[in-house]
């Protein structure tokens, strides 16, 4: 008789021990659609290396929420445009960093909000020449304090 109490004591504290839980811990709130906790994109993953041969040529670039981007030309003196594929998609932060550095590129900064499609271009090239551009991710954004 001392044995079965012994199992159906094991087999009750078995049973009651996965079944608890901490109702103590306040809920996870929801992130908004389309807004990541924190940037997917390694940093030094490029993202683009493309290279416009004319001014009417465009690239598709997918930039992710809470992601900073840098966006590097070996031409100086051009800009970089972008505009969202889907209606309604905001548009990232663009300014430029450095303008005609060593290699007479410059470089300009993306930071991305909303995860999207955009397409990219240059304007300002001089007539004839061909423009690389390389869009490389560099981490996540930092808050600003």
């Amino acid at each position: 008789m001392r044995t079965s109490r012994l199992i159906f004591l094991s087999l009750l504290a078995a049973c009651s021990s996965g079944s608890q839980s901490d109702t103590s811990a306040a809920p996870t709130p929801a992130q908004p659609a389309g807004v990541a906790s924190a940037c997917p994109v390694e940093a030094g993953t490029t993202v683009l290396a493309t290279e416009f041969n004319s001014s009417g040529e465009r690239a598709a670039v997918t930039l992710d929420a809470g992601c900073l981007y840098y966006a590097e030309t070996d031409v100086g003196g051009i800009t970089i445009q972008l505009r969202p594929r889907q209606s309604g998609t905001q548009m990232p932060y663009i300014g430029r960093l450095m303008s005609g550095g060593v290699a007479g590129g410059s470089t300009w900064e993306i930071r991305a909000t909303i995860t999207g499609e955009y397409q990219i271009w240059v304007t300002g090239a001089p007539s004839g020449r061909s423009v690389r551009v390389t869009v490389t991710g560099r981490g996540p954004i930092k808050a600003k304090s």
